[in-house]
C-alpha cells in the first residue's frame, strides 16, 4: 500500500468534522453525532481501499525469478523425466555409419544418412512387412 495509516486517519476524520458540520444545524447532536461516527468508519474504510488500489496500480512489474539450482538436501524433491536412449534402429544406423561402407572407421565428422522414404503409391509388399515389424517393434 502506498502512504501510511496517518492517511487513513486523517482522511476518516475529515469525513466525520465534515458530516457533523452539514448535519449539526439540522439534527439533535446524538444523532449528528452518531451519523459523524459511521462517517468516520466509513471514510476509513474508503481511504484504506483507495489506499490499497493505488498500491496495486502503481507497483512496478514483478520479473520472474530465475530457476535456482536444486541444493544437494532438495534432491528427489523434482521428477526429471527423460526417455530411454534404447532406440536400435538409430544405433544400428549410426554404427553402419561409424564403419563406413567397407568396414573400415570414417575419420571426421559427416551428418547422418538415413535411408529415402519411399513413396506410398506403389508400395512393394516386403518394405511394408518391414515397417510394419519396425513399427510393431518385432
Amino acid at each position: 500500500m502506498i502512504g501510511s495509516w496517518r492517511w487513513n486517519v486523517g482522511f476518516a476524520f475529515f469525513g466525520a468534522v465534515l458530516t457533523l458540520l452539514f448535519s449539526i444545524g439540522h439534527n439533535p447532536i446524538g444523532t449528528t453525532l452518531l451519523r459523524s461516527l459511521y462517517a468516520l468508519a466509513a471514510f476509513g474504510l474508503l481511504g484504506l481501499l483507495v489506499r490499497f488500489v493505488w498500491g496495486q496500480l502503481l507497483r512496478p512489474a514483478q520479473v520472474p525469478l530465475l530457476p535456482q539450482p536444486i541444493p544437494e538436501e532438495g534432491r528427489g524433491a523434482v521428477l526429471d523425466v527423460t526417455t530411454p536412449g534404447d532406440d536400435e534402429s538409430l544405433t544400428d544406423l549410426m554404427k553402419r555409419q561409424w564403419t563406413g561402407a567397407g568396414g573400415e572407421p570414417v575419420a571426421g565428422f559427416q551428418p547422418l544418412d538415413p535411408p529415402k522414404l519411399v513413396s506410398i503409391d506403389h508400395p512393394e509388399p516386403e518394405q511394408v512387412v518391414q515397417a510394419v515389424r519396425r513399427l510393431t517393434d518385432e
